[in-house]
């Protein structure tokens, strides 16, 4: 299903200077790719990067794989609201993204606590 996509102030300006250098028309697609191409383009690129490092497991990379690590990034990483990445990622509910969560460890559990005030 179609999904807007958050873009960093930077990228969303370099977007307008392109389209504006090369007469885009304003309803032309950026990236003129339907999905099996999106779809081509990761597999091939994960081919040269396992053909780069010599690590097979990069043969098993798809665009599903991309997008898992994108909300894992976001959830884990940057701790950021399920509910942001549920509206930019297209999930409809907590338990669609809930596979992309790791358990915290004791550390990250002792930290949050301590952080909320409980001490």
């Amino acid at each position: 299903k179609p999904r807007d996509a958050y873009l960093p102030r930077e990228v969303e300006g370099d977007l307008h200077r392109y389209v504006r250098s090369e007469d885009v028309g304003r309803h032309e697609p950026i990236v003129d790719l339907s999905e099996s191409g999106v779809r081509a383009v990761v597999k091939r690129t994960a081919e040269r990067a396992a053909e780069a490092t010599g690590d097979e497991d990069f043969r098993h990379v798809s665009s599903h794989d991309l997008r898992r690590r994108f909300a894992q990034r976001l959830l884990v990483d940057r701790q950021m609201d399920p509910r942001v990445v549920m509206t930019v990622g297209g999930w409809d509910s907590f338990q669609a993204i809930e596979p992309y969560l790791n358990s915290p460890t004791p550390d990250i559990v002792n930290t949050a606590f301590d952080e909320a005030g409980f001490r």
